[in-house]
């Protein structure tokens, strides 16, 4: 195995196992915590991909944008 692949392997297992927590989640702010980390598990897939722009589009809107919006909502 290469180290792209363990990387991708970690990265899948990170990334499935927070959109999970997402979805099973009580706590609302504990649930957009969650998301947030999901969504930066796709941005590390696009950086594997060599999709530097769609990474840093997906951690500006999605993370800096649409997550905190959500927390600042909830809160």
């Amino acid at each position: 195995m290469s180290g792209l692949e363990i990387i991708f392997i970690i990265l899948s297992i990170v990334t499935l196992s927070s959109a999970f927590m997402v979805v099973t989640a009580k706590n609302l702010v504990h649930a957009a915590l969650w998301l947030i980390l999901a969504l930066f598990g796709v941005a590390g897939f696009f950086v594997i991909l060599n999709a530097g722009f769609l990474a840093v589009v997906q951690v500006i809107v999605y993370i800096g944008a649409i997550a905190i919006l959500m927390i600042f909502a909830i809160m």
